[in-house]
């Protein structure tokens, strides 16, 4: 009984270790993987790995083949979450630091207390949420004041856009998780996660080609190191993650398992800070710091109060 306490013990650390390491280091993967390829081809890629994996996986499990309106269902998710959310994120790393981008992606909170309209009068009643709100919007102003300060006219435009799409990236996840919480497609959450993959892979393929990534794109001379970060992001960020997330929602209260996106960001600054050299200004610290703390108040009030 007490070996197997503390298997179960290792069990739960291993699977913290994945979402706070493992997706904490993804946006310094995306960084390298983008030194070997353009942003959207190299999302492609990502996409396709995971997605191709996942549904063989599920296939040879016996699960069944999704029926057409399920394959529309995730064909639409996979616009609005994989490509909206994950798409505009690798985009706009070329212009913006990994830590950076990490900070903005933990507005997250901010926006589900704002989208999800049906529990307004939950939320709207918790003073800690309306001061989490608050704090969420100085933060980002804050950010975007730091940008619009640049030295560089044409950098600050670029870190700009980068900026605002982040966070559309964050409000458009937010958007098609909530609808895929109302419309789920009829099939396990693997099989629906490998198409949702597959097709977010050909519709950033066509965004690729759209945006003239194409004569941008030689698989020939795309270094090892680039390689071992896409197929890092396919397997340990796309899957390996994923997994560990799944099974510790069913072991641990959702607002513990949650606390990954407090800790996403404080790995992502360590990670750009000692390999790829990036500084924090003054006020991008400042930024940084109030939006964490809005994040935390935010993502433990907001489990609280769905729950009473």
């Amino acid at each position: 009984m007490a070996q197997r306490q503390i298997s179960y013990r290792l069990l739960i650390i291993i699977a913290f270790l994945c979402i706070y390491l493992i997706w904490g280091t993804t946006y310094m993967a995306i960084r390298i993987g983008l030194d070997g390829l353009p942003p959207f081809m190299m999302a492609s890629v990502r996409f396709i790995m995971a997605g191709v994996l996942l549904v063989a996986y599920c296939l040879w499990t016996g699960q069944k083949w999704p029926k057409f309106h399920s394959m529309v269902r995730n064909a639409f998710f996979a616009l609005i979450i994989m490509v909206g959310g994950q798409g505009l994120l690798v985009w706009s790393e070329q212009y913006i630091a990994t830590g950076y981008a990490s900070v903005l992606v933990a507005t997250i909170p901010l926006w589900f207390v704002i989208i999800d309209k049906s529990n307004w009068k939950l939320y709207f009643s918790n003073p800690y949420i309306i001061l989490g709100v608050i704090l969420g919007f100085i933060g980002i102003l804050t950010l975007f004041g730091e940008t619009l300060s640049g030295e560089s006219v044409s950098t600050s435009r670029l870190e700009l856009i980068a900026t605002c799409l982040v966070l559309i990236g964050a409000i458009s996840w937010v958007f098609g998780t909530l609808l895929y919480k109302s419309y789920p497609p009829r099939d396990s959450m693997y099989m629906n996660l490998g198409w949702q993959f597959i097709f977010a892979s050909v519709i950033s393929l066509l965004l690729s080609g759209v945006l003239g990534e194409y004569s941008h794109t030689d698989f020939s001379n795309v270094g090892m190191r680039a390689w071992s970060a896409i197929i890092y992001l396919a397997l340990a960020g796309s899957i390996v993650g994923l997994v560990a997330y799944t099974w510790l929602l069913t072991q641990k209260p959702a607002a513990v398992v949650g606390t990954y996106a407090f800790v996403n960001p404080i790995i992502a600054v360590l990670i750009g800070w000692l390999f790829a050299n990036e500084t924090i200004s003054s006020f991008q610290l400042v930024g940084m710091l109030i939006i964490i703390v809005s994040a935390v108040m935010i993502n433990l009030k907001r489990r609280q109060v769905l729950k009473a």
